[in-house]
């Protein structure tokens, strides 16, 4: 059977994304007679993550979602069929044909809101051979969102109110669905953004997104921009040779910062000034490609520096590697200080 993906592309979560065992409960319902019995589920947990003391709730729309279309098709029957024994009365799976969610009730705690231990996040009401079937594939959807979303409400109150949080995970993540779902539930729990483009098409999550080390070692420094001009910020002025502007600044830099000129990698700054001409208003360095304090710092500073002439100012800087918190601190005291020591 082919791969069933919904009206975001991703793919279905289908009845039979469950435990076997919930096949086998439902079996022994039936047999006793208490498949429509009256039964409610709850889903809670006993202890919250990372030793905190508060969870987020999540995943409540993909339940929906689930919910609405829950309904076991013919290939499902016929799959749960030849795993149960083959003396199965064929009554039964008449009955999981006809199944569906019509008459279940869901009480749940609102997405996104606190949860704390004992408390249910889900309560979910019905005949209780259908909740028993419902209760892996909404733990699912629920345990993973809401341990996501609730990682990320930490790191938003370490952080504070005011810092930027960006959640770029998902050449990391537990396959695309696992990516797709930490992408929302972060942006759900106090990220501002995320590189997941496709989180941003489908679910609205703002995205954003720097440069790579494989863009910037993809230059050698011989590379010569096809228009290398960039015109004033105001669009008042004449236009400039951003490169050969960054090289002025270069020497400026070099002897503030008590290196040779030849020392920053040409191939890195290369690299730097054509995401600058691309990215005027929006420029960044990645500083570790080769040498932070030897080549990706001198290197970004010549080429803030230049775009500031033109009114330009750069966003900042990525560190990937070493010692980031000493990092950080080292370059931020730079740059206070580098702006107006370079121009004398």
């Amino acid at each position: 059977m082919e791969m069933e993906l919904d009206s975001e592309g991703r793919m279905v979560v289908r009845p039979l994304l469950t435990d076997l065992y919930q096949a086998t409960m439902a079996l022994g319902y039936w047999r006793a007679g208490r498949a429509c019995e009256a039964a409610e589920f709850e889903l809670f947990f006993r202890h919250c993550p990372f030793g905190g003391s508060f969870a987020l709730s999540a995943g409540l729309q993909d339940c929906m979602r689930f919910l609405r279309a829950f309904r076991l098709r013919d290939a499902d029957v016929q799959f749960l069929a030849s795993v149960l024994p083959p003396d199965t009365d064929p009554a039964f799976f008449e009955h999981l044909r006809a199944l569906d969610c019509s008459g279940v009730t869901v009480r749940a705690l609102p997405e996104g809101s606190l949860a704390f231990p004992g408390v249910p996040l889900l309560q979910v009401s019905g005949p209780l051979l259908l909740v028993q079937l419902l209760e892996t594939p909404l733990l699912c959807l629920v345990s993973y969102a809401s341990l996501v979303a609730t990682n990320a409400a930490r790191l938003r109150l370490i952080a504070g109110p005011d810092k930027k949080l960006l959640e770029m995970g998902l050449r990391r993540a537990q396959g695309p669905d696992g990516g797709f779902t930490a992408s929302i539930y972060s942006y759900l729990g106090g990220f501002d953004s995320s590189s997941n483009t496709l989180a941003g098409q489908l679910r609205g999550v703002p995205v954003a997104g720097t440069l790579a080390h494989s863009f910037v070692t993809s230059f050698s420094g011989s590379e010569v921009p096809p228009d290398p001009m960039l015109a004033p910020a105001s669009s008042e002025g004449p236009t400039v040779d951003l490169p050969a502007r960054v090289n002025l600044w270069l020497k400026r830099v070099c002897l503030y910062l008590g290196l040779e000129e030849q020392e920053p990698h040409p191939g890195e700054r290369a690299a730097f000034v054509a995401y600058a001409l691309a990215f005027p208003r929006a420029f960044q360095g990645l500083l570790d490609s080769y040498s932070v304090r030897r080549s990706g710092l001198p290197n970004f500073l010549a080429v803030a520096l230049a775009l500031g002439e033109l009114g330009y100012r750069a966003v900042g800087v990525r560190l990937d590697s070493g010692d980031l918190l000493q990092q950080a601190k080292e370059i931020r005291g730079i740059f206070r200080t580098a702006g107006a020591q370079a121009v004398r």
